[in-house]
């Protein structure tokens, strides 16, 4: 696909480009919750894996409110401040990307996926990025980008 043409399913003032490749990484909630919260078992391998991250990180709008249910009334802000400072790029579905959503959760319904989880598989179609960091190996080792590939797994100890 030419770069000036829109994807299907993602809304074309978040369009990434085909440049989407090894240096791009979807962000998943577990990732921040241990971000955030220092006493996660996984708070100082998280911070040292964002602290030697280059790349550019990808995420959905669900992600970032699931992360906030866990976290008291102060951190919360710290969220958006992490969307603000252009670290954390945000997509968001048009309505074909909803469509695809809506299949997603058929394909898995026996998976009792949540939203966060399955509009990250919506973004790794749309957005051509199969690395994901995540502390969800079990649901990111079953699901698939476009039913096939399988994610690669950013494993942070």
């Amino acid at each position: 696909m030419t770069r000036g043409r829109q994807r299907a399913g993602v809304s074309s003032e978040r369009e990434i480009g085909d440049a989407a490749v090894n240096r791009d990484v979807l962000l998943d909630t577990g990732v921040l919750v241990a971000m955030y919260a220092r006493d996660d078992p996984k708070h100082a391998g998280v911070v040292s894996w964002l602290g030697a991250f280059r790349g550019t990180l990808h995420t959905v709008g669900s992600v970032l409110m699931e992360a906030a249910y866990f976290f008291p009334v102060r951190t919360r802000a710290a969220i958006a401040e992490l969307a603000a400072s252009g670290r954390l790029k945000l997509h968001r579905p048009d309505p074909a990307g909803y469509a695809r959503i809506a299949a997603l959760f058929r394909t898995y319904a026996d998976q009792n996926p949540d939203w966060a989880d399955i509009e990250l598989v919506w973004l790794a179609e749309s957005a051509g990025i199969a690395r994901i960091a995540t502390l969800d190996v079990a649901d990111f080792s079953v699901y698939r980008i476009k039913g096939r590939k399988r994610f690669e797994l950013e494993l942070l100890r």
